[in-house]
């Protein structure tokens, strides 16, 4: 009889859980003013179709097809409503994607229900086709929205981390973004990653014409 009781009581919160995360979304997201522009991809994330091993493809609205999202951590499944929820352990989470210029920033934002993400593992991997690679922490994280989840069942939270990139020693054509969640029943609602790029010098000509930007030198990065 106690092992069914505790049985129904687990049942009981996952459900309470799982019904929180139908309604997260992004809350108060960071949005950044180049988004959409010429210099800059955007990719994201609402719905996710696999829990374990195999890709995610961006499908948030306005998002770019050219990058996938991958869960390494086991025990993990698709909610009815898309979440990626990590019920068995910790979710373990890796975005990859290609890149078109030198990257002067990066800005990821993270909606979770439950279990909050670990901060300490949040790190940007930009790398080249020579093997050079860099890992680096944000250079900002910021708790955008946070509120109780229903039965006392961790937060509800809207996270944005930023990575201000200046005097890479390589040219890096990839990125890779890893997180992971603190514990097990942590479910990611949506996810988001915005990049901008340095104007290539072309462009630069272009805008300075039509009066856009000033012309004066730009500090160069990878």
């Amino acid at each position: 009889m106690l092992y069914r009781n505790c049985v129904l009581v687990v049942a009981l919160a996952a459900s309470s859980l799982l019904s929180a995360s139908a309604s997260a979304d992004f809350i108060n997201p960071l949005v950044p003013p180049w988004r959409g522009s010429a210099t800059s991809d955007f990719y994201g994330w609402e719905n996710f179709t696999s829990a374990f091993g195999g890709p995610n493809m961006t499908n948030y609205a306005g998002s770019e097809s050219a990058a996938a999202l991958f869960n390494y951590g086991s025990g993990a499944f698709i909610t009815s409503t898309g979440n990626l929820y990590g019920a068995g352990g910790p979710l373990s989470v890796s975005i990859y994607a290609g890149l078109t210029a030198p990257v002067t920033e990066v800005i990821m934002n993270l909606a979770t229900v439950g279990t909050m993400i670990n901060l300490g593992s949040v790190k940007l991997v930009l790398g080249d086709n020579a093997g050079n690679s860099l890992t680096a922490s944000p250079s900002f994280t910021e708790l955008r929205s946070d509120s109780a989840a229903p039965g006392g069942q961790g937060q509800i939270q809207t996270r944005s981390f930023r990575w201000i990139l200046q005097g890479l020693p390589f040219a890096a054509t990839r990125f890779e973004m890893n997180f992971n969640s603190q514990g097990a029943n942590m479910s990611l609602d949506t996810a988001s990653v915005d990049i901008h790029y340095t104007p290539a010098p072309g462009a630069l000509v272009v805008l300075a014409a039509a009066g856009l930007v000033g012309i004066r030198p730009r500090r160069r990065t990878q």
